[in-house]
This record gives structure tokens, sequence and C-alpha cells, in this order.
């Protein structure tokens, strides 16, 4: 296999391979509280908590409805997210390392 190719691949590995895992992972999803929830409601302070608004809560999208498509949708998303933290971190270190060797010059 060339160099092009291998290269390729590996891109095509590495979208596909998360995508895959968000996909199974949505098809497991559970409608039940989640165990802070339950905790919430075992030990009753539940009804205290302030509601908060959140683009994920629950972990799906509001405009989807409910259901696996949401989930699925929040879960890419979440990829993606994830994903551009990741270049700015990068471009960060690089831009910090650059500047450190430009000073030692």
């Amino acid at each position: 296999m060339n160099k092009k190719k291998s290269g390729s691949f590996a891109l095509a590995a590495a979208i596909a391979v998360p995508v895959c895992i968000v996909l199974f992972a949505a098809l497991f999803a559970s409608s039940k509280p989640d165990t802070l929830e339950s905790l919430a409601t075992v030990h009753n302070f539940a009804g205290k908590a302030k509601e908060a608004h959140s683009l994920f809560g629950n972990y799906s999208f509001p405009f989807a409805g409910q259901g696996f498509l949401s989930t699925l949708l929040a879960g890419l998303a979440g990829l993606v997210l994830i994903y551009l933290i990741y270049r700015l971190a990068a471009f960060a270190v690089k831009r910090l390392s650059k500047n450190k060797n430009d000073e030692r010059k």
C-alpha cells in the first residue's frame, strides 16, 4: 500500500470508527434517568434542582424530537465538538512551540 492510500485509509478509519461507536451507543440509550437524577429522587432533593436549558438536554436535540435520531444527532454533534476542541488545542500548542523556538534563535 502506498503512502497516499495508507493516509486515506487512516483518515477514513479515524472518521468511521467514532461514528460507528456513536451509532452503536445510540441504540442502547436509556430513557430512564441517569444516576444523578436517581440519587436526587431517592434522597428527596430532586425538587430543589433548578431547571437548566441545554442544547443536549437529556442527551438529545430538542428539535429532533425524542428517540433514536435525536440521540444519534446529539452524539454526532458531540464528536464534532470534541474534534473542534482538539484542533483548537493542537493549533495553540503548535503556535506556542513556534513562539518558543523563535525566541531561542
